[in-house]
């Protein structure tokens, strides 16, 4: 390419490069400026983020990279000390390069608190984000230092070395809080729960998710106390959504009748009582048949179990409660006896 242009005067043609590189920076300005008109009538802002974070970048580099082509083929005499023109407009396009890369990080991680925002329908603490933007962005900075000095014959071979030590030992320190970091990344991302969800760890802690932070997450429980959790115990742990998939759910209420009991009549109560209460009581799926399933010889009754189908789990104790009272009721009517836990003491003569 250079062979072809040596018929022109050298420095013209540097002259050329370099207002050719200003003028497509300003094109490129116009462009993305109409670009941007587009972009803010989309349904999404990820496209606006993305835009209004690597305009200024993309016009910086365009001129950068024209001076240095320019310069790489006019090659002029003139430096600055020992370093050379050629050099001080690499270390130039090197920086822009690393302008254009760090606001493409800044871009990737505004975006992920967008979705997130969008996906919880809350604000969040993004603190721990820029945190881990920064650090991401020091190590781009490092790169970009090192090939920099690389272009004077710097070996910084030991300085790395020496900050590799320093970032596994920063790295341990912060274990659990990385933990926690990345568990919460899991979450959000994985999504097993969300704001609202009733859920149940290991069959003991239980309660409502109220928050999801960057190191833990709060429950609340049935009795309006808070429970604050790691998010690493959480992803380590097996737990129970009451609301997944769907916030409605099938409940349980299990009785006992005594042994002298006709079966045949007691399912068919139960069963009635229970149809009775799935329409009529508020917070119920009205479309569910109930079920009927005998447990097994209890020490002082056969247990049953009767199944119910409810829309959410703060209505399961209302319609629980209005069974349990319409099921006694109809007991006491037919004379079906609920008996209770005893014990026969044998005491004999001496």
């Amino acid at each position: 390419m250079f062979e072809s242009l040596s018929q022109f005067d050298p420095k013209s043609i540097a002259i050329g490069i370099s207002i050719a590189s200003i003028v497509v920076a300003l094109l490129m300005r116009r462009v993305l400026k109409i670009v941007s008109v587009f972009t803010s009538n989309t349904k999404t802002k990820i496209d606006e983020i993305l835009l209004e974070n690597v305009r200024l970048p993309i016009q910086v580099l365009i001129i950068t990279f024209g001076f240095f082509f320019a310069v790489k083929y006019y090659q002029p005499a003139f430096s600055i000390g020992a370093i050379t023109i050629l050099q001080i407009f690499s270390i130039l396009w090197i920086i822009a390069i690393t302008f254009l890369v760090s606001r493409v990080i800044k871009s990737g991680f505004e975006i992920y608190t967008y979705e997130l925002k969008e996906k919880m329908h809350r604000k969040i603490d993004d603190t721990l984000f820029n945190f881990l933007r920064k650090l991401i962005n020091f190590s781009v900075y490092l790169i970009a230092l090192s090939i920099i000095l690389k272009q004077f014959g710097i070996e910084i071979t030991p300085l790395l070395a020496g900050l590799g030590i320093a970032g596994i030992a920063v790295a341990m320190a912060l274990k659990d809080t990385l933990s926690n970091f990345l568990s919460a990344i899991y979450i959000t991302a994985d999504r097993p729960m969300k704001l609202g969800d009733y859920i149940e760890l290991d069959g003991k802690t239980a309660g409502y998710v109220v928050d999801i932070g960057w190191r833990t997450t709060r429950l609340r429980t049935w009795d309006h106390n808070y429970l604050i959790l790691p998010n690493s115990k959480i992803a380590e742990s097996v737990f129970r959504n009451y609301n997944a998939p769907k916030r409605e759910m099938t409940t349980l209420v299990s009785c006992g009748v005594a042994y002298n009991s006709n079966l045949e009549k007691v399912e068919k109560i139960a069963l009635a009582v229970a149809k009775k209460v799935q329409k009529s009581v508020d917070g119920t799926i009205k479309d569910y048949t109930p079920s009927f399933r005998f447990r097994e010889f209890g020490d002082s009754a056969i247990t049953f179990t009767v199944s119910l189908r409810v829309k959410t789990r703060e209505s399961r104790s209302v319609v629980v409660h209005e069974f349990i009272k319409a099921l006694k009721s109809r007991f006491d009517k037919e004379k079906i006896e609920i008996p209770f836990p005893q014990m026969d003491v044998h005491m004999s003569k001496k």
